[in-house]
């Protein structure tokens, strides 16, 4: 099942039907805040793909900050990635024409964060530099992504910490924990004479691509 998704609003027919032309595809996902179900666009386009034997399925993002629209577009992508990988030739690539600025942008970086093929369709194809099928978590060594997972939402004294990396050495573990505070997806401090480790808000939007990653 090939899979294509695009971020759309009302006004924006003419690029959505342009992507559908440029584009291979069994199933269309369009992306976009609550309300535009109702719209004219929309209703052509489900027209149109009614006399193809097709059915347009929709998915909305609800009005809050970017890493919460961030979220659910992954979300959305991670759930028809999965249904494609159960069919032979299965893939899900991505439009972001369409919608708000802040959409799209949005809806790039879930491509970034789950290898999901991007385009921009708007009078030319352009192809987005995400590398198809190269995750977030290819962005991370073996021993650093599995220390942010083990960690998780807690805060953890550095003896838990090494306690749930076992078998790493603690050599290792300190030198992981360097390297994820330079760059700044661990904090620190010291309590009672223990040392307490927690993630940042950015080792938590890591966090919540790796897990992404590893469910998909």
């Amino acid at each position: 099942m090939r899979v294509l998704a695009s971020t759309f609003k009302q006004g924006d027919v003419e690029k959505i039907l342009e992507a559908m032309r440029s584009l291979p595809y069994d199933r269309l996902v369009l992306i976009g805040m609550p309300g535009f179900e109702e719209c004219e666009d929309l209703k052509r386009i489900e027209r149109l793909e009614e006399m193809a034997r097709r059915k347009v399925e929709v998915s909305f993002t609800e009005e809050s900050d970017f890493k919460d629209i961030v979220a659910q577009v992954a979300e959305t992508l991670a759930r028809y990635l999965r249904s494609s990988r159960d069919s032979e030739g299965g893939s899900v690539v991505l439009n972001i024409s369409g919608g708000s600025k802040l959409l799209g942008d949005a809806a790039l970086l879930a491509a970034f964060e789950l290898g999901v093929e991007a385009y921009h369709i708007d009078g030319r194809v352009t192809r987005l530099p995400v590398i198809r099928g190269a995750t977030i978590r290819d962005r991370f060594t073996k021993n650093q992504a599995r220390m942010i997972e083990a960690i998780g939402k807690d805060t953890l004294t550095l003896e838990d910490v090494v306690s749930r990396m076992q078998p790493m050495s603690r050599q290792t573990v300190d030198r992981v924990i360097r390297e994820l505070k330079r760059d700044r997806l661990i904090d620190s401090r010291g309590d009672g004479g223990k040392v307490m480790l927690w993630l940042t808000p950015p080792g938590r939007e890591v966090l919540r691509a790796l897990r992404l990653t590893r469910a998909g």
